[in-house]
């Protein structure tokens, strides 16, 4: 009991701490490029401390948002630089042309519907601004849509916390876990749903017609 006291005292001073909201900030940045550092958990943290007081539910979906349209903008432009050596390594007809083709064309017709609900499953949104910057897909289209999706997905994880923090009030602890539940069924269900789909990120590549590597819609 000591141990768990412990730790909910930790985390009510990290959520009431004012460089909370720069943590955030950087931790989204980090997570855009590397999906290994979660930042969803932070961002719910802090959804729950707006819920007690010690923080604001706009500056903590502002935080998460800006931080996460930088570093999917840094993977834009990582995309956008390896683009041309990674088409010049397409062998035509092979199936990783054909793969890529067909990734290009996904995001040239629907690149809008990619950048704004690929980032609900796991590491989407990181691969989406790679690929939109390696089919050269318009920078202010890119951005466009990217800004939205990011203040969408900042907004989604700061309510979870928001919510979970008003139901229990109290317990920091009980509040984070709930959200970090909430959040884990959410996503994974939305995954689940989306791999079953034709054409969405993650489903079987359309074997009819590919387009041809390099092409514009």
């Amino acid at each position: 009991m000591d141990v768990v006291e412990g730790l909910r005292q930790l985390i009510e001073g990290a959520l009431s701490s004012p460089w909370l909201l720069l943590v955030i900030l950087g931790l989204a940045v980090i997570d855009a490029l590397l999906p290994a550092v979660p930042s969803e958990a932070l961002i719910i943290g802090g959804g729950v401390a707006a819920a007690s007081g010690s923080q604001e539910l706009v500056l903590v979906v502002a935080a998460a948002a800006a931080g996460s349209f930088v570093g999917e903008s840094i993977a834009y432009f990582i995309g956008r630089r390896l683009g041309p050596a990674v088409r010049r390594r397409m062998v035509p007809g092979t199936t990783r042309a054909t793969t890529y083709a067909h990734v290009e064309h996904l995001l040239h017709t629907r690149g809008g519907l990619i950048l704004l609900t690929g980032r609900f499953i796991p590491a989407g949104r990181t691969v989406a601004a790679l690929a939109a910057g390696a089919t050269g897909l318009a920078g202010r289209r890119f951005a466009f849509f990217t800004a939205p999706g990011t203040v969408l997905s900042a907004g989604w994880s700061a309510l979870l916390g928001f919510l979970g923090g008003a139901a229990v009030a109290g317990d920091p602890l009980i509040a984070l876990l709930v959200g970090m539940a909430a959040g884990t069924v959410v996503t994974t269900a939305i995954g689940l749903a989306r791999r079953g789909r034709p054409g969405a990120p993650g489903a079987e590549p359309e074997t009819t017609a590919p387009v041809p590597v390099g092409t514009r819609s």
